[in-house]
């Protein structure tokens, strides 16, 4: 009788632990799902949250989001490890991680719009140009002030758009983005009543915005960012099989259902807000021999 205690005792931790066992594996979050980082106007837009049940029914995988935010703050979610797919705009960050070791394999799957904002009453008449080349015309022809926005993406855009245009800005008419942060470039250009090149989506839901501003001008293909899908590189630590699923996620977005796909996410988003790679815009022309 008396070694018949210690035995209950021993059946009653055998099954407390299994139980706490079997506990914390419905607690645990899923092995097999895809954890994605996004920057932040493919959530914004609403795009993002149409698109992944699509992604997940075409893979088959259940995708996790670890995290929306501006490029700044996703970039080390993704460098250390905390997600195997970077969902964002291509350039020399992604190119640098590239380099480092941390990404793989980068797809442009998609791209962001752009757009002109300036003062409501339009001073230069750009809200009736037939594109942003013209749009530019008439902004120095008007000495229209316009504010050089210090945004990597928008800096390219716009040195594009003055070189096909012709144009040779001076302090005239241009001035210097001495904004607080980068997101308030459409706030300091509002109080000098001058134009800017932005973003289409955070204007458009109010994250950027000026007094009397409005957008002016989109639509234009030369106005638009490609967004690339990055996927491990050697130095991530993801797992053989977590890159594997990360490519399954990359493979199906730009394949012909995947971009069906987001056409179909972004119309329910309302959009356009990102368009598929046949809306990028024309290859650079390379120069003569």
């Amino acid at each position: 009788m008396k070694h018949a205690i210690p035995g209950m005792c021993r059946l009653l931790l055998g099954g407390l632990l299994m139980l706490a066992l079997a506990g914390a594996a419905h607690a645990a979050p899923a092995t097999d799902a895809v954890r994605v980082v996004v920057v932040g106007g493919i959530h914004m837009s609403g795009v993002w949250d149409a698109l992944r049940p699509r992604l997940e029914r075409g893979t088959g995988l259940r995708i996790e989001l670890v995290s929306a935010a501006n490029k700044e703050a996703i970039l080390p979610v993704f460098e250390r490890g905390d997600a195997e797919l970077l969902l964002v705009h291509g350039g020399s960050q992604t190119f640098a991680l590239q380099a480092a070791g941390i990404g793989g394999a980068m797809r442009v799957w998609g791209y962001n719009e752009h757009a002109i904002v300036g003062p409501a009453d339009d001073p230069a008449g750009v809200r009736g140009a037939p594109d942003a080349v013209e749009a530019f015309r008439r902004i120095a022809a008007a000495r229209a002030p316009f504010v050089a926005s210090r945004d990597p993406g928008s800096h390219e855009i716009v040195q594009r758009l003055w070189k096909e245009a012709g144009i040779s800005a001076d302090a005239d008419w241009v001035r210097l983005d001495d904004s607080r942060r980068p997101q308030k470039v459409v706030e300091r250009a509002g109080e000098q009543r001058a134009y800017v090149v932005v973003g289409a989506i955070p204007v458009a839901f109010g994250k950027m915005r000026g007094e009397g501003m409005e957008i002016l001008l989109r639509g234009d293909a030369r106005m638009r960012r490609a967004y690339v899908a990055l996927e491990p590189g050697p130095r991530h630590p993801a797992s053989a099989a977590a890159r594997k699923r990360a490519r399954r996620i990359a493979d199906f977005l730009v394949s012909p259902a995947g971009q069906a796909a987001l056409a179909a996410a972004d119309a329910e988003a309302g959009g356009p807000w990102i368009y598929g790679r046949a809306g990028g815009p024309a290859a650079l022309s390379l120069p003569a021999e």
